[in-house]
């Protein structure tokens, strides 16, 4: 039984808090800010997605690519950022092509 005032983890609720503060705080932070809170939006889906959907293959890797990339990349050098994130959208350009068949 849990305390009173206490709520339990809620991996859901809390991606969807981090959705609308990061919607709010681009406002201030600039695009490069605003780009890096979407990348980390992007890792973090393997703790509130299901298991099954987690297993796919390209999703998994994708989200730890972002994760492992996010901060090091951000902090090098803009041009650094910037090649993270056209790999990111080289790599969804391919698992897309894959998925219909066009490759």
């Amino acid at each position: 039984m849990s305390k009173e005032g206490e709520s339990k983890p809620d991996p859901i609720f809390d991606y969807a808090t981090f959705l609308a503060n990061s919607a709010r705080g681009s406002l201030e932070e600039g695009v490069f800010s605003s780009s890096l809170r979407l990348i980390d939006a992007l890792s973090r889906l393997p703790q509130i997605l299901p298991e099954s959907i987690i297993s796919d293959p390209f999703l998994k890797e994708i989200t730890e690519f972002a994760n492992r990339g996010k901060t090091t990349s951000f902090l090098e050098s803009r041009e650094a950022y910037i090649k993270f994130l056209d790999e990111i959208l080289k790599r969804f350009a391919q698992e897309i092509k894959k998925r219909n068949g066009l490759t």
